[in-house]
């Protein structure tokens, strides 16, 4: 059995806690987000809980779809960096951003 390497391991809890929350996401307050972004967040995270398990177990196509779902959870974001409503939510898509990114470079380490 091959050891998971420490970045991967990161990764994939990060990710799996992240998708758990875009499956969450409707019930945040979301005054001012356009619905799409809120159900699209509820997809992703779909996605990401996927992403997180095949990364667990170290399935080679988690990786590809890690990026993937990485990628577009940081597009999602990063309007809500300065457009989101309120401070409270500007400093939750940057959070997110920065998340993702780390994500991102911790599944391309190993």
């Amino acid at each position: 059995m091959r050891s998971r390497p420490l970045p991967v391991t990161v990764a994939a809890i990060l990710l799996a806690l992240f998708g758990v929350l875009n499956l969450l996401s409707p019930l945040f307050p979301t005054e001012g987000i356009p619905a799409v972004v809120v159900y699209l967040a509820v997809v992703v995270g779909v996605a990401c809980l996927v992403g997180a398990a095949g990364l667990w177990q170290l399935r080679k196509w988690s990786i590809w779809l890690t990026i993937v779902v990485c990628v577009l959870n940081i597009l999602s974001a990063a309007p809500g960096v300065t457009e989101a409503p309120s401070a409270v939510l500007q400093v939750a898509a940057t959070v997110t951003v920065a998340v993702f990114a780390l994500i991102i470079v911790l599944v391309l380490l190993p």
